[in-house]
């Protein structure tokens, strides 16, 4: 999702807003599953879009987290620090 990669670097939530982000989705999505319940489109959009952005804000998050642990596992193996 495009607002995610161009927002990573200037902002992002706190992890628990982008976990609670998610949920919409999995719960229109699971009470669609278990009950005669159909969502609308817009919903679905507005849901999308939510889980769309913490997802791959979680994910970039993530990338950034193993990036910096592996540069710094450098450092160490190697002995110098930039």
């Amino acid at each position: 999702m495009l607002l995610a990669v161009v927002l990573i670097f200037w902002f992002h939530p706190a992890l628990w807003v982008l976990f609670a982000l998610l949920v919409p989705m999995l719960l229109d999505g699971g009470i669609q599953a278990l009950t005669a319940y159909e969502s609308t489109n817009l919903r679905r959009l507005l849901t999308g879009f939510l889980f769309g952005y913490a997802f791959f804000t979680l994910l970039f998050l993530s990338f950034r987290a193993a990036f910096l642990y592996g540069v710094s596992l450098g450092e160490t193996l190697s002995g110098s620090s930039v």
